[in-house]
């Protein structure tokens, strides 16, 4: 038998490239439109920001001699902010720290390599919260079930819809069941999701679970055999935009004040708006203006409502390209840009791939602030950084902490229209 590359395989090097390709789409740019605010006071965990809620009425049209119209005065209540946690963890052992000290040794060093993964991991984190409602809920069970390991969801992030329902759920995750109606655990004991189907409609999960229609599915901790609220997102979370540009619908009661007692509170919100047109999304910004006294600075939403809005003009549009032999059947949406370079009415949309789907936000920037405790760091108060596992032998753990909250101080000068109809392409972000 001649000597040929199988049998000889172990003559050959193996060639690595220079670096680690990462597959991972990283990209965060919500966290722009909040003005930082570092210096904010926060008495007993709560900032304070005064508002007013209501004018002095004590004016009218009167006769001549008649009375004077009985004082009255200005209104003013408070908005009482919470600050808010994320922490994230890594484990590390001796070997790995020796073995990846060297470029010979590894593509990376193992110790950056996780500690950059966690921080990027944590952002991609707090763009869902972004995004949500301060709830922290991933999704919603479903139909009920009884003692499966698969379980089907839907509702991502919270907001009715079938599509997608495991779009902010990844193998890895540790997860509980919340009872709507009272805020409790459904089961006592953590399940870890150890598959996700192509649809994003299964989740399957490492031990059987039972759960009911409309169960939420929120992260926890880890594994644990009897869970309380605290060891759980649920209700964790900062403000995200859903939740502050809302009139009650997820959020009836922000930071403090009841948006039914105190309707000033509220946002402009367009239901059931179906085919997107021009005349619907000015007659929003018309409303949102007359409440607020609203400058629109950004239109915010999904790719998909984005290319919802592209179809008003289609059929008006001209693929010339300067050449008709080159005709360009695209938009500057073809770019993969945050700033998509469309506009309405001068107002550029920007595309996040986080949004709910089938909703469209305009939101006035000059509200829109996110108060700083910790932007991010590594806790090292005692002076170390890597503390030695009490368990295991030459295994090191590091914590990282980021302290902030997001709010809109004027949520009515903001828009949200939703049940746009789209052509959702089921994406699975890692």
């Amino acid at each position: 038998m001649p000597a040929n590359t199988s049998t000889l395989a172990n003559l050959f090097k193996e060639d690595y490239a220079p670096a680690i390709v990462n597959e991972l789409n990283d990209a965060t740019p919500e966290l722009d439109l909040f003005e930082r605010v570092d210096n904010a006071s926060f008495v007993g965990m709560e900032h304070i920001e005064t508002v007013r809620v209501n004018r002095n009425r004590g004016c009218y049209f009167g006769v001549e001699s008649g009375p004077f119209p009985t004082a009255g005065q200005t209104q003013l209540e408070r908005l009482r902010i919470p600050m808010r946690y994320q922490w994230g963890a890594i484990q590390v052992t001796k070997q790995l720290l020796l073995a990846s000290r060297s470029d010979q040794g590894a593509l990376a060093r193992g110790l950056s390599m996780e500690m950059d993964g966690m921080r990027t991991g944590m952002r991609i984190n707090r763009n869902f919260a972004i995004w949500g409602d301060g709830r922290a809920v991933r999704a919603l069970c479903n139909v009920a079930s009884t003692a499966t390991t698969a379980i089907t969801i839907d509702s991502p992030g919270g907001f009715a819809g079938a599509t997608n329902g495991a779009r902010f759920l990844n193998v890895g995750d540790w997860i509980a069941y919340v009872i709507p109606a009272t805020g409790l655990f459904r089961l006592a004991a953590s399940s870890q999701v150890v598959g996700v189907n192509a649809a994003g409609t299964v989740i399957t999960v490492e031990a059987a679970d039972t759960t009911v229609d409309n169960d939420y599915v929120v992260k926890v901790y880890g594994n644990d055999a009897a869970l309380v609220n605290a060891d759980s997102d649920y209700m964790h979370a900062p403000m995200g935009i859903v939740g502050m540009v809302d009139d009650g619908t997820y959020i009836a009661n922000y930071f403090g004040l009841n948006r039914t007692n105190f309707p000033v509170m509220n946002s402009t919100v367009v239901t059931g708006v179906g085919a997107m047109s021009a005349d619907i999304l000015q007659r929003t910004l018309d409303v949102s203006m007359q409440v607020g006294d609203a400058q629109i600075s950004d239109l915010l939403s999904h790719p998909s409502v984005v290319r919802a809005y592209l179809t008003i003009s289609q059929n008006d549009r001209r693929y010339t390209a300067g050449d008709l032999k080159s005709p360009d059947v695209g938009t500057v949406l073809a770019k993969n840009k945050w700033d998509t370079g469309i506009t309405f009415g001068g107002i550029p949309f920007r595309r996040c791939i986080d949004a709910p789907y089938g909703m469209l936000f305009g939101v006035d920037r000059s509200s829109m602030v996110r108060y700083v405790m910790d932007e991010g760091s590594w806790i090292d108060d005692d002076g170390n950084m890597l503390v030695r596992n009490g368990t295991a032998i030459d295994t090191f753990d590091a914590q990282f902490r980021i302290y902030e909250q997001f709010a809109m101080t004027k949520p009515n000068q903001s828009f949200r229209m939703e049940g746009i109809t789209t052509n959702i392409a089921v994406v699975h972000r890692i």
